[in-house]
């Protein structure tokens, strides 16, 4: 983890431009890890952002977001 975190800082100097698939890479990395690797990530309020809060469309020509 830390070369890859290595890899994308290297790569945000020298290009100056955030590789945003390695980061989504990393994040879902330390998202998807098996026990309590990284506990302090998933307990703060930033892997709350990723918790499925059951919002759908039931009858998505009905919603008032419907664009299509």
């Amino acid at each position: 983890m830390y070369q890859r975190i290595s890899a994308i800082e290297f790569s945000i100097l020298r290009i100056g431009e955030y590789p945003i698939p390695s980061i989504i890479d990393i994040v879902n990395s330390i998202r998807l890890a098996k026990g309590s690797v990284f506990a302090e990530w998933k307990q703060s309020d930033t892997a709350k952002l990723f918790e499925d809060h059951g919002y759908k469309n039931k009858n998505k020509k009905q919603a008032g977001g419907y664009f299509f």
